[in-house]
């Protein structure tokens, strides 16, 4: 849900002079390029930040009071209409998009297109002007793909670097073999690097509508992110570099980095994601990218979610309707009317249904050809739920031990449990 990635391929070493205080450089302005990779890829595969919102409040909501709930909400909306908008601007059957595009499994649940491998992976952290970028990213990547670097490892940021421990860098497709992937990503990346130009400048001219749209747009963006640079302000004024680290992974490596600068980046369409990784071509700086969602107190094991979230989801399930439409899509992808067909059901009824269990982050809709949109399980928010249930009502509490609690209270949570038994 919230992804972290760490590319320090050295532990660091923070600053010697007396002072623990790094030399932080933030960056607003957005980056279209890399944001516009993002979006297109979402919108592609089919996954809303309408989606992500819900499974978020279910994970995190608690910590929120409402009018922070208001304003996660708000910047979650407005890149869901960002997302709607690129819908309309490409073709997404063209099948050179689809190349570009198409994920590709790759270490760990990660995953990764061709586009983020040739734009992501070289692209310049200070670059904000489109033509500056374009060349920024042309060179580091001769100077990436060259002496004295080799390719490391690959995630969802695209390929990682790491310095040659000794003399020459292994051949290219050396390199890429060794990546954890499947054989045809790794050939697609091996003709992407070796026709870098030429598959650059075809990529641009497919993503031209969306990052016109977004060099527009996303300054709209900016009144609801104030509250995000302050966060992060005053969080690396308060935390070192390591323990940075510690939120996103350890580095890997023996040699010793000197790092005396850090710059911060903000994602807003990979809103979810942080990232750390050395910039080589600056010797001692380390470039943070961090999503504007993102917080370091965020919490993955059910702590922080609402109740006001939970009974709303359960809720939802407890329509007798409602329960029998999930009992449907659990098995099988299934469009409004089918459903409706199979379950007696009136289409408007169908779609108020489908509606509110989309919206609470138990099922997932994928939209087909024309206006026809399939529904299935979300299997991962249903599971989340079920672990936010476990946890509040099954783990012990040191105020209410077991071999404390009535008997008559134990003989009713058996009678309870066995009774759900039988149902099934």
């Amino acid at each position: 849900m919230l992804e972290f990635c760490s590319d320090m391929n050295t532990p660091v070493r923070e600053p010697v002079d007396g002072s623990d205080r790094l030399d932080i450089t933030f960056i607003t302005k957005p980056q279209v390029l890399v944001e516009a990779v993002e979006l297109i890829c979402l919108a592609m595969h089919h996954e809303s930040y309408d989606d992500l919102k819900h499974r978020i409040l279910l994970t995190y909501g608690a910590k929120y009071d409402a009018e922070q709930e208001q304003l996660f909400s708000a910047r979650l909306d407005f890149l869901e209409q960002l997302q709607e908008r690129a819908e309309t601007l490409l073709d997404f059957q063209n099948p050179r998009l689809r190349y570009f595009f198409e994920r590709h499994a790759t270490s760990g649940s990660s995953y990764c297109c061709l586009a983020t491998v040739l734009i992501t992976s070289f692209h310049d952290v200070k670059e904000d002007d489109l033509d500056r970028a374009v060349r920024a990213m042309k060179f580091r990547k001769r100077l990436l793909i060259g002496q004295g670097f080799e390719i490391s490892d690959i995630s969802y940021s695209g390929l990682s670097f790491c310095r040659c421990s000794e003399g020459q860098p292994p051949a290219l497709h050396e390199q890429i073999n060794r990546l954890d992937c499947s054989p045809e990503f790794k050939w697609k990346i091996m003709t992407g690097l070796c026709a870098y130009d030429s598959h650059l400048e075809e990529l641009l001219a497919l993503m031209k509508p969306v990052c016109d749209m977004l060099s527009q747009e996303l300054e709209k963006l900016e009144p609801l992110l104030e509250p995000v640079y302050a966060y992060w302000r005053a969080s690396l004024e308060r935390h070192t570099l390591k323990e940075l680290l510690q939120h996103i992974g350890p580095g890997q490596g023996e040699a010793q980095v000197d790092c005396e600068k850090l710059t911060v980046r903000f994602w807003r369409t990979a809103c979810n994601r942080m990232y750390l990784g050395e910039n080589w071509t600056v010797p001692g700086e380390v470039v943070a990218y961090i999503g504007i969602i993102v917080e370091l107190d965020d919490a993955a094991d059910g702590s922080q979610v609402s109740d006001q979230v939970i009974c709303s989801m359960l809720r939802v399930i407890g329509d007798n309707s409602k329960f029998a439409i999930l009992k449907l899509l659990r098995a099988e992808r299934m469009y409004g009317q089918e459903i409706g067909e199979r379950l007696g059901l009136h289409h408007g009824t169908v779609s108020r249904h489908l509606s509110a269990l989309y919206h609470s982050g138990l099922v997932s809709m994928e939209k087909g050809n024309g206006r026809v949109c399939y529904y299935t399980i979300n299997r991962k928010g249903m599971r989340r739920l079920l672990e936010v249930m476990a946890k509040l009502f099954l783990e012990e509490t040191p105020s209410l031990p077991v071999e404390t609690q009535p008997a008559e209270e134990e003989t009713r949570g058996q009678t309870g449990a066995q009774a759900l038994g039988e149902a099934h």
